[in-house]
């Protein structure tokens, strides 16, 4: 039994080595072949007679290069995960293309009524027939999680993301947001929307977002629990506040923080942020011009005042010159304001040790190839001349391919041949203005520099959120003497890391359950068993273990 036990063990260790972890181990995979409705189909089918799911660690696999036009909207098949992965590898993205209807309407690509979960995917907000869609994601259930990893989304007219239920968590990384338009009512378009509806948690980090013609982020008023906005780079956003003076400066922006309660809003790029709130500095005494972040007082009796902790630092934020070219012809006020003086006066001066304000500060950047700032101020200076009544207004919308149906060109759509690129010279302080010395901005656009950043726990903000059991490769491995071994836990919980060698003998015990906080946690192995002898070359496995999760992952020691 004992030899038995030891060969499952050992097969189990082979096995979360393969997977890197036990959370890939989980996930079963279906194949599915690009073509017209073969997502629908896949996912409609994927059922027990019952007419649940048949799995719910399900991930239906698209291939790299491939097109899945639908037919209909995607969701959840009775509240199971829905997830969808690009196969590993480098080819271009898939790319999912909205059908239209019979009538020439236009569907949205999925309604969340459960989690789901995005990877490398491209989705195309224009159909077939070259409408645009009104939302990308539906989030319809409260206590929803969303995570969308290195998603590209376009040409959403209401919003990308539309949230509908309460305390969802929604979280963005390594993604590409533009072209959030509606040329007929420039009130939509929006990158996300949650509607006056209490949020849980947002996270964006490393994204890349641009040109849109609303709130980028929307909430409305509502409270975000936790909202963490870091290493990102926004561009060309022409939303300005029409709420009456007084009010405009607490709520909104173009970037809808007001009412957070836990924020980190570090290492960002903000050029061409909320350029029609000009339009007000006439109206409106400096006190009350709208800026890019507002904030307001929270107003609830769950989330007091004292519960508050903001952090907001190591921001760049400009203007292209044609904007204040236009600006100084119509008003003495030349930008928005990146953080007004109500919020100084009322949050980040009085109440220092919980709003944290520092390093933000004004630069010109200038992207190696980024869409022209031109289109969005021929479309604000033609909203000011018609009194912003939408009539005729230019279309402000980029895409190398162009604006044309997919009837007459197929590849109107989709991954650009030449995308555009938001990296920007290394003279600029932004350039090593980050937590450690890193660029501010989506760090997707410096590879080295994102590696360097991955690898160093200390380059990212600590309380970050999580939302799973994660498990790091050590580092350095192979490793002589010791190496350094980081985690996270979503919960705090009692944990356990043990270290194997390849017999599956116990080799040392670093932590045995014992009580650790929720977030991401180090640890250092100087290489030596449990009674402090050194042990010799070869390799080892070390284990993450929880009553919830247990990961494994291999590590060699080279002497």
């Amino acid at each position: 039994m004992r030899h038995l036990a030891r060969f499952l063990f050992l097969t189990c260790l082979a096995l979360l080595c393969v997977t890197q972890g036990s959370k890939a181990q989980q996930y079963e995979y279906l194949d599915v072949t690009p073509g017209f409705e073969t997502l629908n189909l896949a996912i409609e089918r994927d059922t027990l007679a019952t007419g649940l799911a048949k799995s719910m660690n399900r991930v239906y696999r698209l291939q790299r290069g491939g097109t899945y036009l639908m037919n209909g909207m995607i969701a959840n098949i009775h509240k199971a995960p829905l997830r969808i992965f690009a196969a590993d590898g480098t080819g271009a993205k898939p790319l999912i293309i909205i059908a239209a209807t019979t009538t020439g309407a236009s569907y949205d690509f999925a309604s969340i009524e459960g989690d789901a979960y995005f990877k490398n995917i491209y989705i195309s907000g224009i159909d077939n027939l070259g409408n645009q869609c009104r939302y990308t994601m539906a989030v319809q259930d409260s206590g929803a999680k969303l995570i969308l990893d290195g998603v590209h989304i376009d040409h959403s007219r209401q919003s990308a993301i539309r949230s509908y239920g309460v305390n969802q968590k929604i979280f963005f990384y390594n993604c590409e947001f533009r072209n959030g338009i509606d040329l007929a009512a420039p009130s939509n378009g929006r990158f996300y929307d949650g509607r006056g509806l209490m949020v849980d948690s947002i996270v964006w980090q490393n994204c890349t977002v641009y040109l849109n013609s609303q709130r980028m982020f929307r909430v409305d008023g509502a409270i975000v629990k936790n909202l963490i906005f870091d290493h990102n780079t926004f561009y060309l956003n022409a939303y300005g506040s029409s709420v009456t003076s007084g009010t405009g400066n607490k709520m909104t922006g173009g970037i809808e923080t007001a009412k957070g309660v836990f924020v980190r809003i570090t290492n960002n790029i903000f050029k061409d942020i909320n350029v029609e709130a000009i339009r007000h500095a006439k109206t409106l005494t400096p006190l009350d011009r709208v800026p890019v972040i507002p904030v307001d007082s929270l107003g609830s009796t769950t989330f007091p005042e004292s519960s508050r902790n903001w952090v907001v630092k190591n921001n760049a934020y400009c203007w292209s010159p044609g904007f204040k070219t236009f600006w100084a012809t119509i008003d003495s006020v030349d930008a928005p304001m990146f953080i007004g003086p109500y919020g100084d006066s009322a949050f980040f001066g009085k109440t220092p040790s919980k709003f944290v304000k520092s390093n933000n500060f004004e630069e010109l950047i200038q992207f190696t190839d980024a869409p022209s700032s031109d289109s969005l101020l021929k479309y604000v200076q033609h909203r000011y001349k018609t009194n912003f009544t939408n009539i005729g207004n230019p279309d402000p919308r980029a895409d190398r391919n162009g604006i044309a149906s997919l009837t007459s060109n197929p590849n109107s759509f989709g991954l650009e041949t030449t995308p555009f690129k938001f990296d920007y010279p290394t003279t600029l302080k932004a350039y090593t203005a980050g937590d450690g010395g890193y660029p501010l901005g989506d760090l997707n656009w410096f590879p080295t520099k994102k590696t360097q950043w991955a690898a160093n726990p200390t380059a990212v903000e600590q309380n970050v959120i999580v939302t799973d059991y994660a498990l790091e490769q050590n580092y350095p491995n192979p490793f002589n003497p010791a190496t350094q071994i980081n985690y996270t836990l979503p919960k705090a919980t009692k944990m356990s890391i043990v270290i194997y060698n390849a017999l599956g003998q116990e080799v040392a015990t670093l932590m045995d359950n014992q009580e650790q906080s929720a977030g991401k946690h180090s640890m250092n192995w100087g290489g030596k068993d449990a009674h402090g002898n050194s042990i010799s070359t070869g390799v080892y496995f070390y284990q993450l273990r929880t009553s919830d999760t247990q990961i494994t992952k291999k590590m060699v020691l080279v002497k």
